[in-house]
């Protein structure tokens, strides 16, 4: 359950306790003594227009708080620093961490000027979380995520935008929403005191968002960021895996088109109950990638069930390999129930559209149409 802002919950706006919108003040100690001060009462953190500068650290957060942006209001950061919104765990176990946090209008924003600057909302262990109506510009850090989801679970993002990812060269796996582990080396910022255990992060919602490439000059100057997914398991999923994800009634439009076989626009290298419904994906300035979605399971013994690909359209996505890959990499582990079913393609360049080992896939109704006929 989430929580529900009351009547009677403290309003504090941040203007009034010492934060600023002059470009020269950085805000980080202002907006951390906001959260310490009311740490042990719901409150709600009112920001008004303006840009808020903020310079590289860590801003530490607690439970039962709600950010409530202004039209017009921004954190911002430059000069190739990163700040971390963490979340912190300071036990073991799914309860271990903060929980009932909301960020309502929130924009972040990062600029390319003397490196790439970035936010990263870094989460172990934390539950019930909110994220809506926010705008991520170009705040993708080049080695990191806008949201690192680790061991968390009942995680909402909608109706929110994800604008451009300057990848560093040897890490542009990165995805704007990272689904993983309560594991040290998953985590984008290492708070000192937090308890990591392995447990995978599940009940994750992304609905109704749009990830967009940078345009400038009818070119793209970045990529959009690859949505959603994880690449790595830890402890052999001893802990359990990744489940439960939903992403639903999104718009991805020109990610990076790579070529490494063992990539996608949407990855998971090990997931159970995955649900990707309804997405709009397309390219209009950028050719195909080798694979769009990559399901995929590593373990020699543990079983993964449920893949659920329906209703997407794939407009001019043109992948070089196969749409859609789901298999195992170990014979007689092969994923159960995979339906893959009423999609629509729209090319004039048609691939593979499902790749698979053994697995048994539902595949009905679909259709391929081609571009210049519709």
């Amino acid at each position: 359950m989430f929580y529900i802002v009351g009547a009677a919950d403290t309003t504090i706006n941040v203007k009034n306790e010492g934060m600023s919108a002059n470009p020269n003040v950085t805000n980080n100690n202002a907006l951390q003594k906001i959260i310490d001060t009311h740490r042990h009462e719901p409150v709600i953190i009112y920001v008004p227009k303006g840009d808020y500068a903020f310079s590289k650290g860590v801003i530490v957060l607690h439970s039962n708080i709600t950010f409530k942006f202004a039209s017009g209001a921004v954190f911002t950061i430059n000069n190739g620093q990163l700040v971390s919104f963490s979340y912190p765990s300071v036990k073991a176990g799914y309860d271990g961490g903060v929980g009932n946090i909301s960020w309502v209008n929130a924009t972040f924003r990062g600029t390319d000027v003397n490196g790439q600057s970035g936010f990263v909302q870094s989460m172990n262990h934390a539950q019930n979380i909110s994220f809506d109506r926010c705008v991520f510009y170009n705040s993708e850090y080049s080695d990191g995520h806008d949201l690192d989801i680790d061991g968390s679970h009942n995680i909402r993002i909608t109706n929110s935008s994800f604008f451009g990812f300057n990848a560093n060269p040897s890490s542009d796996y990165k995805e704007a929403i990272q689904i993983d582990y309560s594991n040290k080396k998953a985590m984008s910022y290492i708070l000192q005191d937090d308890k990591y255990d392995n447990l995978p992060s599940y009940d994750i919602y992304v609905s109704n968002n749009r990830f967009l490439p940078i345009i400038r000059q009818g070119k793209i100057k970045y990529y959009a960021p690859n949505p959603i997914g994880q690449h790595m398991i830890y402890n052999n999923g001893k802990n359990g895996i990744i489940h439960d994800i939903h992403f639903v009634n999104n718009l991805v439009s020109d990610p990076k088109p790579r070529q490494q076989a063992q990539t996608g626009i949407v990855n998971f290298e090990g997931v159970s109950n995955v649900f990707i419904f309804n997405n709009y994906f397309r390219n209009e300035y950028v050719a195909g990638p080798a694979t769009y979605v990559r399901i995929h399971n590593p373990l020699p013994r543990s079983q993964m069930s449920g893949v659920y690909i329906e209703k997407n359209i794939f407009f001019d996505v043109n992948p070089t390999k196969q749409y859609i890959l789901v298999q195992a990499f170990w014979k007689n582990n092969y994923f159960k129930n995979v339906f893959i079913e009423n999609n629509e393609v729209v090319t004039n360049n048609m691939t593979t559209f499902i790749t698979k080992n053994d697995e048994m896939v539902s595949q009905k109704e679909n259709h391929v149409l081609d571009i210049l006929a519709r």
